[in-house]
């Protein structure tokens, strides 16, 4: 089967309809299935692949003429696979769109500024002529000294030195806003498999979405892993550590709260942290787990979620935290029991 590369620029008219409803088909499978891997990786373009297509076929000359309307849209026996490249913003602007995600609140001032120069005033020297409005001065001029006078015939407008108006470039700071995500996993023996597998399918849609809010740049994304330690790890760690033995979760949260507070100015940066473990552990760690939240982090973040990644029955940790954070705005509990389950995962962690 041959292949055709095209891209989002190069779809016009019916063809655009067809890359629509292809996408559309996408989007389901995302929200049926959760398969948010789709996504691929955050700031990269997104490649849809769209099977049994006739793509349409462009000519040029008189209507009717030998090969005229070539090909059309729609299935045919000569179909070719398409591979059509979205933008990653694009594609986000959708998937935020139908699964009725609000855009994140950009909070604080921003400790990075962004340097630009814009053209805001004018003067009457520099290297950037403003044509218009040199023009409007000369006009006015001549105007006024009788060179141009159109009920005379006469139409000469002079431009004068003086009549020169330049653009000149003035420095902006704007403020870059900035973000910190903390993923804070469980490594203890009963963390292993199909949790961790259902764990980092949300890690990569909050990886993407909070990009995407932020811009790639302004978001320093950082794992923390435990089981009866808690240590930081890079991402390519996050999920290839060994399981150890037993687990105290609170630990984990402790060690957020000491980085979110003393590598980071709380007045300007925006901070998030998530949480999946399976919900496991004992009343004691439950209760210091909520002083933390309680403490250190309600004060500071922007958004909390705890997830329980297929709880047992013995799984404990969402009621604790329920009984003292009930239908809390910063605080949200999500149950990840299957794949079916992410994408109502994700509309509570990020859900107005």
């Amino acid at each position: 089967m041959g292949e055709e590369k095209i891209s989002s620029s190069e779809s016009e008219g019916a063809f655009n309809e067809f890359i629509n409803e292809q996408l559309e088909e996408v989007l389901d499978h995302i929200i049926n299935e959760g398969d948010v891997d789709m996504l691929g990786d955050s700031g990269s373009d997104i490649i849809v692949e769209m099977d049994d297509i006739q793509p349409p076929k462009f000519v040029y000359g008189d209507e009717g003429g030998p090969g005229a309307g070539g090909g059309g849209l729609g299935p045919g026996n000569d179909s070719k696979r398409i591979r059509f490249s979205l933008s990653f913003d694009r594609f986000m602007d959708l998937v935020a769109e139908r699964l009725s995600l609000p855009n994140l609140v950009k909070e604080g001032q921003g400790r990075i500024k962004e340097v630009s120069y814009e053209f805001k005033t004018f003067g009457q020297a520099g290297v950037l002529l403003d044509k218009k409005r040199t023009f409007k001065r000369a006009l006015r001029s001549s105007i006024g000294t009788g060179t141009y006078r159109p009920q005379d015939d006469e139409y000469e407008v002079l431009i004068r030195r003086r009549d020169r108006r330049y653009k000149l470039p003035e420095r902006v700071e704007k403020p870059r806003y900035k973000a910190v995500v903390f993923y804070m996993g469980d490594i203890s023996y009963s963390t292993y498999g199909e949790r961790l597998k259902l764990e980092k399918r949300v890690v990569n849609f909050i990886h993407s979405w909070l990009n995407y809010n932020y811009g790639p740049d302004n978001v320093d994304h950082r794992f923390v892993v435990h089981d009866s330690e808690a240590y930081e790890v890079m991402a390519e760690q996050f999920y290839d550590i060994a399981n150890a033995g037993g687990t105290r979760a609170a630990i984990a949260f402790d060690l957020v709260a000491q980085i979110a507070i003393n590598e980071y100015d709380p007045m300007d940066t925006n901070f998030y942290g998530f949480y999946f473990g399976d919900g496991e552990i004992f009343e004691d760690d439950a209760k210091e787990i909520i002083h933390i939240l309680e403490k250190d982090f309600r004060p500071i973040f922007n958004r909390i979620g705890v997830v329980e990644v297929k709880p047992s029955s013995i799984s404990h940790l969402h009621k604790c935290i329920a009984d003292v954070f009930d239908d809390d705005s910063i605080i949200r509990l999500g149950k990840l029991t299957d794949k079916g389950s992410i994408i109502d995962v994700i509309k509570v962690l990020f859900g107005s």
